[in-house]
Protein backbone atom coordinates (compact mmCIF):
# COMPACT_ATOMS: atom_id res chain seq x y z
CA UNK A 1 0.00 0.00 0.00
CA UNK A 2 1.29 3.45 -0.86
CA UNK A 3 1.03 6.18 1.69
CA UNK A 4 0.58 9.50 0.09
CA UNK A 5 0.06 12.94 1.13
CA UNK A 6 -1.48 15.14 -1.10
CA UNK A 7 -0.87 18.79 -1.72
CA UNK A 8 -3.43 20.66 -3.16
CA UNK A 9 -5.48 23.72 -4.08
CA UNK A 10 -9.12 21.94 -4.93
CA UNK A 11 -10.16 22.84 -8.00
CA UNK A 12 -12.71 20.82 -10.09
CA UNK A 13 -9.59 18.62 -11.28
CA UNK A 14 -8.39 18.50 -7.97
CA UNK A 15 -11.79 17.08 -6.47
CA UNK A 16 -11.99 14.43 -9.19
CA UNK A 17 -8.73 12.96 -8.25
CA UNK A 18 -9.08 13.39 -4.39
CA UNK A 19 -12.35 11.45 -5.39
CA UNK A 20 -9.94 8.90 -6.98
CA UNK A 21 -7.90 8.86 -4.32
CA UNK A 22 -10.24 8.02 -1.21
CA UNK A 23 -11.44 4.97 -4.14
CA UNK A 24 -8.47 3.16 -4.48
CA UNK A 25 -7.47 0.50 -1.86
CA UNK A 26 -3.84 0.76 -2.97
CA UNK A 27 -2.94 4.21 -1.76
CA UNK A 28 -3.88 5.37 2.06
CA UNK A 29 -4.02 9.08 1.88
CA UNK A 30 -2.34 9.94 5.27
CA UNK A 31 -3.12 13.94 5.02
CA UNK A 32 -4.31 16.89 2.54
CA UNK A 33 -2.26 19.98 3.00
CA UNK A 34 -3.28 23.04 0.80
CA UNK A 35 -2.16 25.88 -1.33
CA UNK A 36 -3.08 28.76 -2.69
CA UNK A 37 -4.05 28.27 -6.82
CA UNK A 38 -6.89 28.15 -7.85
CA UNK A 39 -8.38 30.12 -5.94
CA UNK A 40 -6.94 31.62 -2.52
CA UNK A 41 -6.21 29.38 0.24
CA UNK A 42 -8.97 29.85 2.50
CA UNK A 43 -10.91 28.82 0.23
CA UNK A 44 -8.83 25.10 -1.54
CA UNK A 45 -8.50 24.48 2.35
CA UNK A 46 -12.71 24.76 2.53
CA UNK A 47 -13.06 23.03 -0.33
CA UNK A 48 -10.55 20.02 0.85
CA UNK A 49 -12.53 20.07 4.28
CA UNK A 50 -15.74 19.29 2.63
CA UNK A 51 -15.24 17.08 -0.26
CA UNK A 52 -13.63 14.75 2.44
CA UNK A 53 -17.34 15.30 4.36
CA UNK A 54 -18.81 14.93 1.56
CA UNK A 55 -17.10 11.20 1.08
CA UNK A 56 -17.31 10.42 4.77
CA UNK A 57 -13.83 10.92 5.28
CA UNK A 58 -13.49 12.82 8.56
CA UNK A 59 -10.01 11.11 9.86
CA UNK A 60 -7.91 12.78 7.09
CA UNK A 61 -6.08 15.85 8.61
CA UNK A 62 -6.08 18.79 6.56
CA UNK A 63 -3.62 21.26 6.92
CA UNK A 64 -3.71 25.05 5.73
CA UNK A 65 -0.78 26.08 3.91
CA UNK A 66 0.69 28.78 2.20
CA UNK A 67 -1.29 32.30 1.12
CA UNK A 68 0.91 33.40 -1.60
CA UNK A 69 4.35 32.27 -3.82
CA UNK A 70 7.68 32.78 -2.52
CA UNK A 71 8.37 36.03 -4.74
CA UNK A 72 6.18 36.73 -7.46
CA UNK A 73 1.77 37.95 -7.36
CA UNK A 74 -0.63 35.67 -6.79
CA UNK A 75 -2.69 34.62 -9.99
CA UNK A 76 -5.62 32.13 -9.64
CA UNK A 77 -8.00 30.06 -11.98
CA UNK A 78 -11.08 31.62 -10.73
CA UNK A 79 -12.12 32.44 -14.59
CA UNK A 80 -11.77 28.90 -15.19
CA UNK A 81 -13.20 26.82 -12.10
CA UNK A 82 -15.90 29.42 -10.50
CA UNK A 83 -15.70 31.62 -7.68
CA UNK A 84 -15.13 28.74 -5.26
CA UNK A 85 -12.95 26.70 -7.24
CA UNK A 86 -15.68 23.89 -7.33
CA UNK A 87 -17.87 25.38 -10.03
CA UNK A 88 -20.14 26.82 -7.83
CA UNK A 89 -21.10 23.74 -6.44
CA UNK A 90 -22.26 24.79 -3.03
CA UNK A 91 -21.31 22.05 -0.40
CA UNK A 92 -22.56 22.55 3.16
CA UNK A 93 -20.33 24.00 5.56
CA UNK A 94 -17.87 21.67 6.76
CA UNK A 95 -17.95 20.83 10.05
CA UNK A 96 -14.45 19.15 10.16
CA UNK A 97 -11.54 22.54 10.96
CA UNK A 98 -8.41 21.98 9.52
CA UNK A 99 -5.42 20.91 12.12
CA UNK A 100 -3.04 23.52 14.08
CA UNK A 101 -0.09 22.84 12.60
CA UNK A 102 0.51 24.56 8.99
CA UNK A 103 1.04 22.51 6.08
CA UNK A 104 4.50 22.51 5.60
CA UNK A 105 4.98 21.18 9.57
CA UNK A 106 2.80 18.70 8.35
CA UNK A 107 4.96 17.66 5.04
CA UNK A 108 8.38 17.75 7.05
CA UNK A 109 6.33 15.44 9.86
CA UNK A 110 4.74 12.63 7.92
CA UNK A 111 7.46 12.42 6.10
CA UNK A 112 10.52 12.18 8.18
CA UNK A 113 8.83 9.96 10.71
CA UNK A 114 8.63 7.65 7.62
CA UNK A 115 11.38 7.64 6.11
CA UNK A 116 11.03 6.16 2.11
CA UNK A 117 7.68 5.47 3.08
CA UNK A 118 5.64 8.80 1.57
CA UNK A 119 4.35 9.51 -1.64
CA UNK A 120 4.22 13.62 -2.12
CA UNK A 121 1.62 14.35 -5.04
CA UNK A 122 1.29 17.64 -5.82
CA UNK A 123 -1.63 19.10 -7.49
CA UNK A 124 -1.32 22.84 -7.39
CA UNK A 125 1.38 25.18 -7.07
CA UNK A 126 4.26 24.00 -4.82
CA UNK A 127 4.88 26.61 -2.76
CA UNK A 128 4.55 23.86 0.17
CA UNK A 129 6.91 21.62 -0.66
CA UNK A 130 9.44 24.44 -1.76
CA UNK A 131 9.58 25.77 1.77
CA UNK A 132 9.44 22.61 3.75
CA UNK A 133 12.80 21.64 1.87
CA UNK A 134 13.88 25.08 3.40
CA UNK A 135 12.98 24.02 6.69
CA UNK A 136 14.14 20.53 6.28
CA UNK A 137 16.26 20.18 3.07
CA UNK A 138 17.39 16.39 4.40
CA UNK A 139 13.51 15.78 3.20
CA UNK A 140 14.55 15.01 -0.36
CA UNK A 141 16.68 11.71 0.78
CA UNK A 142 13.70 11.21 2.97
CA UNK A 143 10.10 11.18 0.50
CA UNK A 144 9.72 7.84 -1.49
CA UNK A 145 8.81 9.97 -4.07
CA UNK A 146 7.13 13.12 -5.73
CA UNK A 147 4.80 13.28 -7.91
CA UNK A 148 3.59 16.68 -9.94
CA UNK A 149 1.13 17.46 -12.11
CA UNK A 150 3.02 20.65 -14.36
CA UNK A 151 4.99 21.97 -16.59
CA UNK A 152 4.44 22.22 -20.78
CA UNK A 153 7.02 20.72 -22.27
CA UNK A 154 6.64 20.21 -25.61
CA UNK A 155 3.48 21.91 -25.73
CA UNK A 156 1.97 25.46 -25.43
CA UNK A 157 1.29 26.56 -22.04
CA UNK A 158 -2.47 26.90 -20.61
CA UNK A 159 -2.16 30.50 -19.29
CA UNK A 160 0.64 32.24 -21.72
CA UNK A 161 2.35 30.62 -24.92
CA UNK A 162 4.90 29.05 -22.72
CA UNK A 163 3.71 28.64 -19.15
CA UNK A 164 1.36 25.97 -17.43
CA UNK A 165 -1.04 27.32 -14.61
CA UNK A 166 0.81 25.18 -11.43
CA UNK A 167 4.39 26.25 -12.24
CA UNK A 168 3.93 29.57 -13.81
CA UNK A 169 1.74 30.26 -10.21
CA UNK A 170 5.17 30.31 -7.94
CA UNK A 171 8.11 29.63 -10.23
CA UNK A 172 10.48 30.43 -8.34
CA UNK A 173 8.84 27.21 -5.74
CA UNK A 174 9.00 25.27 -8.71
CA UNK A 175 12.84 25.86 -9.16
CA UNK A 176 13.52 24.88 -5.80
CA UNK A 177 11.37 21.20 -6.00
CA UNK A 178 12.78 20.67 -9.61
CA UNK A 179 16.47 20.94 -8.64
CA UNK A 180 16.10 19.03 -5.17
CA UNK A 181 17.29 16.04 -6.14
CA UNK A 182 14.74 13.68 -5.19
CA UNK A 183 13.41 10.88 -6.97
CA UNK A 184 10.27 13.12 -9.13
CA UNK A 185 7.87 12.17 -11.64
CA UNK A 186 6.24 15.26 -13.53
CA UNK A 187 3.04 15.19 -15.41
CA UNK A 188 2.78 17.54 -17.99
CA UNK A 189 0.31 19.27 -20.02
CA UNK A 190 1.33 17.00 -22.87
CA UNK A 191 -0.34 14.17 -21.58
CA UNK A 192 -3.02 15.92 -19.34
CA UNK A 193 -4.66 18.13 -22.37
CA UNK A 194 -4.89 14.79 -23.83
CA UNK A 195 -7.36 13.10 -20.97
CA UNK A 196 -10.78 14.59 -21.80
CA UNK A 197 -13.56 13.39 -19.90
CA UNK A 198 -16.92 13.82 -22.22
CA UNK A 199 -19.78 15.30 -20.73
CA UNK A 200 -21.91 12.45 -21.84
CA UNK A 201 -19.18 10.06 -19.41
CA UNK A 202 -19.41 12.15 -16.45
CA UNK A 203 -23.64 11.99 -16.77
CA UNK A 204 -23.52 8.23 -16.80
CA UNK A 205 -21.65 8.24 -13.70
CA UNK A 206 -23.63 10.42 -12.11
CA UNK A 207 -26.97 8.24 -13.54
CA UNK A 208 -27.35 6.26 -10.50
CA UNK A 209 -28.09 9.16 -8.07
CA UNK A 210 -24.67 9.10 -6.09
CA UNK A 211 -24.34 12.15 -4.53
CA UNK A 212 -20.65 11.90 -5.20
CA UNK A 213 -21.15 11.25 -8.99
CA UNK A 214 -23.91 14.26 -8.98
CA UNK A 215 -21.11 16.59 -7.85
CA UNK A 216 -18.85 15.61 -10.44
CA UNK A 217 -21.84 15.62 -13.27
CA UNK A 218 -22.14 19.19 -11.81
CA UNK A 219 -18.28 20.31 -11.83
CA UNK A 220 -18.17 19.10 -15.31
CA UNK A 221 -21.15 20.46 -16.98
CA UNK A 222 -19.75 24.04 -15.12
CA UNK A 223 -15.85 23.82 -16.58
CA UNK A 224 -18.14 22.20 -19.86
CA UNK A 225 -20.21 25.35 -20.41
CA UNK A 226 -17.49 28.10 -20.15
CA UNK A 227 -14.70 26.24 -22.24
CA UNK A 228 -15.90 27.31 -26.38
CA UNK A 229 -12.84 26.25 -27.21
CA UNK A 230 -13.20 22.52 -26.96
CA UNK A 231 -16.63 22.26 -25.77
CA UNK A 232 -18.43 19.11 -24.47
CA UNK A 233 -15.07 17.88 -22.87
CA UNK A 234 -13.41 18.26 -19.45
CA UNK A 235 -9.70 18.26 -18.93
CA UNK A 236 -8.40 15.96 -16.48
CA UNK A 237 -5.14 17.66 -15.38
CA UNK A 238 -4.82 16.08 -12.03
CA UNK A 239 -7.04 12.90 -12.02
CA UNK A 240 -4.02 11.54 -14.48
CA UNK A 241 -1.45 12.34 -12.00
CA UNK A 242 -3.31 10.63 -9.28
CA UNK A 243 -3.77 7.74 -11.83
CA UNK A 244 -0.24 7.43 -12.05
CA UNK A 245 0.80 6.38 -8.35
CA UNK A 246 -1.32 3.97 -8.58
CA UNK A 247 -1.30 2.54 -12.80
CA UNK A 248 1.89 4.18 -14.08
CA UNK A 249 1.99 1.74 -16.84
CA UNK A 250 -1.41 4.26 -18.07
CA UNK A 251 1.65 6.22 -19.05
CA UNK A 252 5.30 6.17 -20.97
CA UNK A 253 7.49 7.85 -19.30
CA UNK A 254 11.31 9.30 -20.24
CA UNK A 255 13.95 10.97 -18.33
CA UNK A 256 14.30 14.44 -18.47
CA UNK A 257 16.58 17.45 -17.24
CA UNK A 258 13.78 19.82 -16.70
CA UNK A 259 14.28 23.83 -15.96
CA UNK A 260 12.06 26.89 -15.04
CA UNK A 261 12.69 30.31 -16.89
CA UNK A 262 12.46 33.05 -13.93
CA UNK A 263 14.11 35.72 -15.79
CA UNK A 264 12.00 36.01 -19.75
CA UNK A 265 9.85 38.75 -19.90
CA UNK A 266 7.63 36.68 -22.05
CA UNK A 267 8.76 33.22 -21.35
CA UNK A 268 8.15 33.42 -17.71
CA UNK A 269 7.20 29.93 -15.93
CA UNK A 270 8.54 28.19 -18.79
CA UNK A 271 9.53 24.60 -18.31
CA UNK A 272 12.40 23.94 -20.66
CA UNK A 273 12.58 20.23 -21.10
CA UNK A 274 15.76 18.36 -22.24
CA UNK A 275 15.52 14.54 -23.01
CA UNK A 276 17.73 11.77 -22.44
CA UNK A 277 18.12 9.78 -25.38
CA UNK A 278 17.03 12.12 -28.23
CA UNK A 279 20.41 13.21 -29.10
CA UNK A 280 20.25 16.57 -27.26
CA UNK A 281 22.55 17.55 -25.21
CA UNK A 282 21.72 17.56 -21.53
CA UNK A 283 23.33 20.48 -19.84
CA UNK A 284 22.68 18.21 -16.46
CA UNK A 285 22.02 14.57 -15.41
CA UNK A 286 18.31 13.93 -15.80
CA UNK A 287 16.02 14.77 -12.75
CA UNK A 288 12.62 14.14 -13.36
CA UNK A 289 10.91 10.89 -14.96
CA UNK A 290 8.66 12.75 -17.27
CA UNK A 291 5.36 11.29 -19.10
CA UNK A 292 5.37 12.20 -22.92
CA UNK A 293 2.50 9.71 -23.87
CA UNK A 294 -0.56 8.08 -22.28
CA UNK A 295 -3.31 5.43 -23.14
CA UNK A 296 -6.64 7.55 -22.70
CA UNK A 297 -8.65 5.39 -23.24
CA UNK A 298 -7.55 2.80 -20.98
CA UNK A 299 -7.10 5.51 -17.96
CA UNK A 300 -10.86 6.90 -18.45
CA UNK A 301 -11.91 3.61 -17.92
CA UNK A 302 -9.64 3.18 -15.02
CA UNK A 303 -11.07 6.36 -13.64
CA UNK A 304 -14.62 6.08 -14.39
CA UNK A 305 -14.71 2.16 -13.07
CA UNK A 306 -12.42 2.95 -9.80
CA UNK A 307 -15.01 5.66 -9.20
CA UNK A 308 -18.26 3.79 -9.77
CA UNK A 309 -17.40 1.16 -7.70
CA UNK A 310 -16.47 2.66 -4.76
CA UNK A 311 -19.28 5.64 -5.17
CA UNK A 312 -22.33 3.32 -6.20
CA UNK A 313 -26.10 3.96 -5.47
Amino acid sequence: MTRLLLDTDPGIDDALALFLALASAELRVEAITTVSGNVEVAQTTRNALALLELVGRRDIPVARGSSRPLVSQRIDAGGVYGHNGLGEVQLPEPQLRPVEQHAVEMIIEKVMTAPGEITLVALGPVTNLALALRHEPTLAHAVHEVVLMGGALRVPGNVTPCAEFNLLADAHAAQIVLHAGWPLRLVPLDVTERALLKRDQAHELAAHGNPITACIQHMVDYYCDGQASQPGVFHMHDPLCLASVVRPDLLTWQKAFVDIELTGTRTFGETVAFFEGTGQSLPAPPNVLAAVDVNVDDFLQFYLERVHAAFPT
